[in-house]
């Protein structure tokens, strides 16, 4: 009887002990499975590409992975690139391209502006092609060769979204949101200098015979109202041509002359603006980069500051000495 009792107790501690050895085990193995499953999930990084977005031609355009070779079709385009830290992937650029100092070595020139080499740029077998609207002549051919990008900014605002565009292509979403950060800041530095300040009446002359001048939905018509400026063309769409009789009756405080404007501040003393309140008063600059305020990308924050100098040196402490105009013997 004892021996069949303690036969019993035997054998149910070596159950205990296989039950426990049993769960152990399969603690073990849970264990190593959710290891696992925790290991496979840290190796699984989401991708940004491909990637689909839209551009200011209201395009879908589909990047399949990050572009490694890219052309320019504009100046502008490779300032832009070139803030974001890209111009390791540029290998095509038009002939026109000259910021920043050096920027064609190395690379292909690929035309001009308005009329790119389509075989050009085909030979250097680019995995992105980025334009503005003066390239939609061309998009089929492009298309062709490689996805296409157009930008066409019109303001402050859309160069904001044209960098922020190309940071997503490139997968530097950082890198673009820090330049646009940069311009606003810079933006908000000169809109607190003349925040208090009349606003004098500017005239800008793009150019002068015929006479052009931005009007609303320019970047230079924005950047003059940004600047504590009133356009006095802002009534109009674009880069308008406007007769004299229209300056005239709009009597500009302040005329500001592209560098290329085919005109001197001497000359605009002679010519029929000589009794405008601006002519008056010596109130006549020249900008002193036409790149920097007709390329629409970064370096526009520069060209605000100069026109703020312009129209409110007094916000700087500044006092421009007047343009004194020659007087007739």
């Amino acid at each position: 009887m004892k021996r069949l009792r303690f036969l019993g107790v035997a054998l149910l501690v070596f159950a205990v002990l296989v039950s426990g050895c049993i769960g152990n085990g399969t603690t073990q193995t849970v264990t190593q499975q959710v290891k696992t499953t925790e290991t496979v999930t840290e190796t699984i990084a989401p991708t940004h590409y491909p990637l689909t977005v839209k551009d200011f031609a209201d395009r879908e355009v589909k990047i399949e992975k990050k572009p490694q070779r890219i052309v320019s079709l504009a100046p502008s385009v490779t300032e832009t690139l070139y803030f974001l830290g890209a111009l390791d992937s540029v290998v095509g650029v038009t002939k026109f391209d000259d910021y920043p100092p050096g920027v064609q070595g190395g690379r292909e020139i690929i035309g001009g502006f308005s009329d790119p080499n389509i075989e050009v740029i085909a030979s250097l077998q680019p995995d992105l092609i980025i334009g503005t609207s003066m390239h939609l002549k061309y998009l089929d051919q492009l298309e062709a060769i490689a996805p296409v990008i157009i930008l066409d900014p019109k303001n402050m605002e859309e160069v904001y979204r044209a960098v922020q565009l190309l940071g997503d292509v490139l997968d530097e979403k950082g890198k673009a949101e820090g330049v646009v950060e940069f311009m606003k800041a810079e933006v908000e530095g000169v809109k607190f200098r003349v925040a208090n300040a009349t606003r004098p009446k500017v005239f800008f002359i793009s150019w002068w015979n015929p006479i052009y001048t931005p009007g609303k939905n320019t970047f230079q018509g924005d950047l003059i109202e940004l600047a504590g400026g009133e356009n006095i063309f802002s009534d109009l769409n674009g880069w308008a041509q406007v007769s004299m009789e229209d300056v005239l009756a709009r009597n500009p405080d302040v005329i500001i002359l592209s560098a290329h404007s085919g005109i001197t501040p001497e000359e605009v003393c002679k010519s029929e603006l000589a009794n405008t309140n601006a002519v008056k008063n010596g109130r006549i600059y020249v900008v002193s980069d036409d790149n920097a305020i007709s390329r629409p990308g970064p370096r526009l924050v520069d060209a605000l500051k100069e026109l703020s100098y312009f129209i409110h040196p007094e916000a700087y402490g500044y006092s421009f000495q007047p343009v004194s105009c020659p007087v007739e013997g």
